[in-house]
């Protein structure tokens, strides 16, 4: 008797499981270009302008014969990102005016503030096109007004600065007890040549009589 070749409907599908299983290989998702990107990214983090919130503070004191005789440094955080307020800028000309018994008045205020772009950085740091950049970073200011700073660079933020350069008062002369003097020998003197006058006309009343 022969007999069919027949497959039970239960029997599974070998061939067909394996394929629902594996996925094609152009349909997994490639995470390396992210992750690739990242590195990229925080390589290049130092090179993004941010806001300016903190500045390094030079104090230069100069005796009076023009000599440098001191030079001081402090830090300073702004409220606010990117202005130095006013109030603040008075409270340091006061708060180191007086040196060593000494008192000094300001007589510059210098800020820098290194406001480079990120394409300007290899120019930048080549010694023949530092010419390029020569005074762009550095200027006068005037305490009465609030100061500003331009974005800069991340890893060029701890150059930003201001410069208080002070010079040494030179001593009062009272000149008032000066004149008072000179006022006292010129009143003497017109005594005294009042006193020869006289006597010149009388001798002169004598001749005529």
């Amino acid at each position: 008797m022969e007999t069919d070749n027949v497959y039970s409907d239960t029997e599974p599908d070998t061939e067909s499981d394996t394929e629902s299983d594996t996925e094609p290989e152009d349909e997994v998702l490639d995470t390396d270009w992210v992750n690739e990107q990242k590195e990229t990214e925080s390589i290049y983090n130092d090179f993004y302008k941010e806001p300016v919130t903190s500045i390094a503070i030079y104090l230069l004191y100069v005796n009076k014969d023009n000599e440098l005789t001191e030079l001081r440094r402090d830090r300073c955080l702004f409220e606010e990102p990117s202005v130095l307020k006013r109030d603040i800028v008075i409270s340091f000309i006061k708060r180191y005016q007086l040196l060593l018994s000494v008192n000094y008045k300001m007589k510059w205020l210098l800020q820098y503030n290194i406001d480079l772009n990120p394409s300007e950085i290899n120019d930048f740091i080549k010694e023949d096109k530092n010419n390029l950049f020569e005074n762009r970073f550095i200027k006068s200011e005037k305490y009465l007004n609030d100061i500003y700073y331009e974005d800069t660079i991340k890893m060029f933020q701890d150059l930003n600065a201001l410069f208080f350069i002070y010079t040494e008062e030179k001593p009062v002369i009272n000149h008032n007890n000066t004149r008072r003097i000179m006022f006292g020998r010129d009143k003497h003197k017109t005594k005294r040549n009042n006193f020869k006058e006289k006597q010149k006309n009388l001798k002169i009343f004598k001749g005529i009589d």
